[in-house]
C-alpha cells in the first residue's frame, strides 16, 4: 500500500472503514525532504491581501483562496496527487482538509503545521546550514 512521502507508517495506526490508514490531516514540514516536498502539490488558501503582505516564493504552489470554496463544488482535486494547504499559521488550512476528508471523503489533503511561516523558516533554516 502507497503511503504519503513523509508520513511513517505506524504499526498501530488506526484503519479507516476502506482499509486505508486514517492519516492525521497535518504535516510538519520538517518531516519532508526535498524528494517528498516536490511530490506534493502546495496549495496557499490565503487571500490576495495576505500574499502580497508575506508571498511564498520559496516553493512551487497553487492559489485557492478560502473565501472562494463552495462546499457544493468542493476543491478540484486530482485524486492522483496529495496536496498540503497552508495560511498564515496553519488554522485555515486545518479547517478546509479536515472538512474535505471528513464531509467529502477526500484522503489525499493535508494541512501543514505553522503555514508560511514554517515555509519560510524552514528554507531559512536550510539555506543557513
Amino acid at each position: 500500500m502507497a503511503h504519503p512521502p513523509g508520513h511513517a507508517v505506524l504499526a498501530n495506526m488506526p484503519m479507516r472503514e476502506d482499509n486505508r490508514p486514517d492519516l492525521p490531516p497535518t504535516i510538519d514540514i520538517e518531516s519532508l525532504n526535498d524528494d517528498a516536498i516536490r511530490q506534493y502539490t502546495f496549495v496557499d488558501v490565503r487571500e490576495d491581501n495576505e500574499r502580497l503582505i508575506k508571498p511564498c516564493n520559496e516553493l512551487t504552489h497553487k492559489h485557492f483562496p478560502l473565501s472562494g470554496f463552495q462546499p457544493e463544488t468542493g476543491f478540484p482535486a486530482d485524486p492522483h496527487q496529495q496536496y498540503i494547504f497552508f495560511c498564515a499559521l496553519g488554522q485555515r488550512s486545518l479547517m478546509l482538509a479536515e472538512y474535505l476528508r471528513e464531509q467529502q471523503g477526500m484522503t489525499n489533503v493535508y494541512s501543514l503545521n505553522g503555514g508560511i511561516e514554517a515555509i519560510k523558516k524552514y528554507f531559512r533554516d536550510k539555506s543557513c546550514s
